[in-house]
Order: structure tokens, then C-alpha cells, then sequence
């Protein structure tokens, strides 16, 4: 039986091992949690996630639609995984899509696309209500929080897998890679409305997480309870 180096954990655990990965490629960062970069743009990229269940043949993507991403995905399918559904945290994930939903849904295999009802996306594939309980979200241990979002809607998706792991979409930006610290802050809004809405969902999140997964910049691990305080309340200050 192949043992785990913990120097390799912890390596997989740094925003030098993510920069350092291939884009387009489906990088481990934790037991069955994988990251994967978009295209960069002005040294920015977008970062998607996988999950996989304990039976190690089903699958839950998050956020994972780019051209970038495309080959990455269809090798799942042909590796004999079942993606049992592509979960899109908020309307501008859609916009980035490599091609219709239809064919990003075919690509995965047949997946669902689940997407939140607020979000006017112009496609004649029907998503599936991201905000609604399902069988599926209960395998992966997800909850989703319904949050405010810019002309649109938004979700948190929390995972009760590897003892929390709370995926922010736009809702949460971690820090730039080429800086030393490690914070997150929210995303600028387009109405004072809905930016106060977010702060309130901040302010009133009470799920226990490790680790932070956002769409931009160095995700958090191994986050204590005093982290976790730490950054609920950066994420909820007026």
C-alpha cells in the first residue's frame, strides 16, 4: 500500500504548488478535492474544483467550464468517471463558458448543470435549481447558501467532506498570488443593496470550514476556529 509523504500534503497545501501546475489540469490539493486553473488574464485566472465521492467514481464539478478546462473534463469521462453534476457558483460563470450548456452538459458526459434561478442565462438547455435539496448535493455532504450576487444570483457551497470545505465562487477573494499574505476579502458590488446583503450573509455564516476554495486568488488551509472568525468578519464589515 502506497503511503502518504506528509511533506507531499502539505506542498499540495501552498499557493506555490497551485501557480506551479499545469492550466487545464486537475491538480489534488486535499483527499479528493482537486483544483483546476483557467486561462490566465493580466496574471489573473479563474479557479474551478472537483470533488469526488468515497466510491472514487463519481464526481461533482464546481465552476469548471472554460475552454481551458474542456480536454480535462471529457479525460474524466473517458478515465470511467461519472460526473453527476456541474455546479455553477454565479452568472459570470456562464458568460466564460467554451460553448453552450448543452454541449458543456454533453462533454461531462450527460451531467446536470445546476445553476441559481435568479440568473437570466440565454441557452435553451434547462439547468437545474442549484439553491433546491437533491440527492446528489446529500452523496457530496453539500449545503448551499443562497446569497445576494451581482445582477443575479449567488451561492456558498459548503462540503462537510475533509472536515468543511467552503467553496466562495465571487463571493470571497482570496489574495493575489504574488503577494505574501493570505486574506479574503468580498468582491465589489454594483449596487450598495446587494453589497449590504452580502455583508449581512457573511455576518450571519455559521458552518465550520478548513478549508476556502475561491473562484480568484490563494485558497485558505487548515483553518482554525480563530481563522475562520478572522475572516467572517473581514467578509462582513461594512
Amino acid at each position: 500500500m502506497k503511503t502518504v509523504d506528509k511533506m507531499e500534503v502539505l506542498h499540495s497545501q501552498s499557493a506555490e504548488y497551485i501557480l506551479q501546475g499545469e492550466t487545464g489540469k486537475f491538480l489534488k490539493l486535499i483527499p479528493d478535492t482537486f483544483i483546476i486553473k483557467g486561462a490566465e488574464n493580466n496574471g489573473e485566472f479563474n479557479q474551478g474544483y472537483a470533488i469526488r465521492h468515497i466510491n472514487r467514481k463519481d464526481i461533482l464539478l464546481i465552476d469548471v467550464v472554460e475552454e481551458a478546462t474542456k480536454e480535462a473534463v471529457k479525460t474524466l469521462v473517458k478515465d470511467g468517471y461519472s460526473i453527476k453534476g456541474i455546479l455553477l457558483s454565479n452568472s459570470s460563470i456562464a458568460k466564460n463558458a467554451y460553448a453552450d450548456l448543452k454541449t458543456l452538459s454533453e462533454d461531462a458526459g450527460g451531467a446536470c448543470i445546476y445553476a441559481h434561478p435568479r440568473n437570466s442565462i440565454r441557452d435553451d438547455y434547462k439547468t437545474k435549481d442549484i439553491t433546491l435539496r437533491n440527492e446528489v448535493f446529500k452523496n457530496f455532504g453539500l449545503t448551499i447558501y443562497d446569497l445576494p450576487g451581482n445582477g443575479g444570483g449567488s451561492v456558498l457551497i459548503h462540503s462537510d467532506i475533509n472536515d468543511g470545505m467552503l467553496f466562495t465562487g465571487e463571493d470571497a477573494h482570496g489574495t493575489s498570488y504574488d503577494m505574501e499574505e493570505n486574506t479574503f476579502n468580498r468582491p465589489v458590488m454594483n449596487s450598495k443593496n446587494d453589497d449590504f446583503g452580502l455583508s449581512q450573509s457573511w455576518g450571519a455564516f455559521d458552518k465550520e470550514f478548513t478549508y476556502l476554495f475561491p473562484l480568484k486568488g490563494k485558497p485558505g488551509f487548515n483553518l482554525e476556529e480563530g481563522d475562520q472568525t478572522d475572516i467572517l468578519n473581514s467578509l462582513s464589515r461594512a
